[in-house]
């Protein structure tokens, strides 16, 4: 069977066949991270809906600690896990230090502490979601330039052979305009769908993101409300309280 590309491929300098081969190699690369992102951001999506659903009906921080295999690994339940630590690390702070005098100071400190490390964790669990993007960004733009490499390439081959056998007949330059074609289809080829599924992952990537954050808050506040409640929800009168702690 005749096929005109593979012709074109099969006839072709050996600097444009390497050109191509690396065009090749940046095409496989890049369909592996466009269908390896299409399934995890897929999969943290999912997730995610459960584990707002559970926080939803939880009762306490503390709920988050339980989650089964499939949740325990998600981004949020990585957050609300982490939430869970922070809140028991605050009880155990306040109750070792009974000696404080300015309990409002001290627990306005733990939360900043705890926000702190919530904030630091969306920014690890962020980068996971962005892994791979920045190398469908170096394809899109190293594509094109190899494909704009080889098609230079065949154009000076042709005007190389004209000025050689002194004809710009069809089978003279015909080599090298099959050079500039193909290598410039393939460039092309490469680089469209790594624009496109780069834009469409980092917009996925970044509505996740969004809901990190939102969840953050979230489970911060609902931190604080528990941390209150533990220490003064049930706090004996004030003739009977122990004096410079809250009670337990």
């Amino acid at each position: 069977m005749d096929i005109p590309v593979l012709n074109m491929i099969v006839r072709a300098g050996w600097i444009v066949k390497i050109i191509l081969f690396v065009l090749a190699g940046l095409s496989i690369f890049t369909w592996a991270i466009i269908f390896n992102r299409l399934l995890y951001l897929r999969s943290v999506a999912k997730t995610n809906r459960r584990l707002l659903e559970l926080f939803a009906r939880s009762k306490s921080i503390r709920d988050l600690e339980k989650l089964d295999s499939k949740l325990e690994k998600s981004p949020l339940a990585i957050m609300g896990m982490s939430a869970a630590e922070e809140f028991k690390r605050i009880l155990d702070d306040a109750h070792s230090h009974g000696n404080v005098k300015d309990w409002s100071f001290f627990l306005q400190n733990q939360f900043a502490m705890a926000s702190e490390s919530l904030e630091t964790l969306v920014s690890s669990l962020a980068s996971k979601l962005d892994h791979g993007l920045i190398l469908l960004a170096i394809t899109s733009s190293v594509a094109p330039f190899l494909g704009l490499l080889g098609t230079v390439w065949g154009i000076m081959n042709s005007f190389y052979e004209i000025g050689n056998q002194g004809s710009a007949s069809l089978p003279v330059v015909a080599p090298g305009i099959a050079e500039a074609l193909i290598t410039t289809i393939i460039g092309l080829a490469v680089a469209i769908p790594a624009v496109f599924f780069f834009n469409y992952l980092t917009h996925r990537a970044g509505r996740l993101e969004d809901e990190l954050d939102e969840f953050k808050e979230l489970a911060m506040s609902k931190v604080k409300r528990e941390v209150l409640g533990m220490l003064y929800g049930h706090r004996p009168k004030p003739e009977t309280a122990a004096p410079g702690r809250p009670a337990r």
